[in-house]
């Protein structure tokens, strides 16, 4: 009787199957739409995903590459080294609103080692003014504390990974950055700055728009959205999904935002349908 219990993968076993793969991606609609029709980008993806040890389609999700250098969300990076062999447990000691702790053991170190991350730590890095920080603090502290600490024990299984949030607000302070009348000759350095724009941006711009951390998923955004929704009468509840509406719309050529988006939508006609009930 065959073990059903474990979930198949299929894994490219070299540069050819890897590049035949890469080319199936790229003209499927359902992958991240920066990577449509590209396959040269999705070749590097699964390389990169490849390297820190996950499945392809794993790779499509988790990793956006930026000149070679994975960006993950911070459970993403947690996930790696947990999935490496490379970590005994990684656990939330602290948390508050105000200061986060986590601690982690590699394996066969003598000792486990601690990282804590305090709303002070946020404002002398000049963080805490976002809309994130302000309302989701403990969130964003936890997703900065896990990649740290990640980063700092185990720098051979994460080399030159970033969360997800931290590439998002280097994007912004570039975007923001003056720039001179006269164009140096563009370095190599340069087209990081563009590339961290358009392959973050979307899903980050549409949570801090929506009011949640850059960290968040799809469910935590439909348990939200759930949660305003209930909260919504008759005559408020088209003026109370007006911002949102708009934030969707603003990014639906991105594919997880046009997947929430008919998610939210499906939830939006339910309760207007109760509500018309009800009256």
């Amino acid at each position: 009787m065959s073990d059903n219990s474990k979930a198949l993968a299929i894994v490219p076993r070299d540069i050819t199957e890897f590049s035949s793969l890469a080319d199936r991606f790229a003209k499927s609609t359902l992958i991240p739409s920066d990577l449509r029709a590209k396959p040269e980008d999705v070749f590097v993806t699964l390389l990169a995903g490849q390297e820190l040890g996950l499945a392809p389609m794993a790779s499509l999700r988790a990793i956006h590459v930026v000149k070679g250098k994975p960006i993950l969300s911070a459970d993403a990076m947690v996930a790696v080294v947990l999935g490496r062999g490379a970590c005994e447990y990684f656990t939330c000691i602290e948390e508050s609103d105000a200061s986060v702790t986590y601690e982690t053991k590699r394996t066969g170190a003598p000792h486990p080692q601690r990282s804590t991350w305090t709303m002070a730590d946020a404002k002398r890095a000049k963080l805490d003014g976002g809309d994130n920080w302000t309302k989701y603090p403990r969130a964003m502290l936890k997703a900065r504390c896990k990649a740290a600490l990640a980063r700092d024990v185990y720098p051979d299984v994460l080399a030159g990974c970033y969360e997800e949030s931290e590439a998002a607000e280097f994007a912004r302070e570039t975007a923001n950055a003056p720039r001179p009348a006269i164009q140096p000759q563009a370095k190599e350095s340069d087209a990081i700055d563009v590339e961290v724009v358009e392959r973050v941006a979307p899903w980050a711009a549409f949570c801090a728009e929506f009011g949640a951390p850059a960290t968040a998923s799809e469910d935590d955004i439909a348990e939200e959205w759930s949660k305003r929704l209930d909260c919504a009468t008759a005559p408020e509840i088209n003026e109370a999904i007006a911002p949102i509406g708009a934030a969707l719309s603003k990014h639906k050529t991105d594919a997880r935002v046009a997947a929430l988006r008919v998610r939210l939508t499906d939830m939006y006609k339910a309760r207007l349908a109760e509500l018309r009930g009800a009256a």
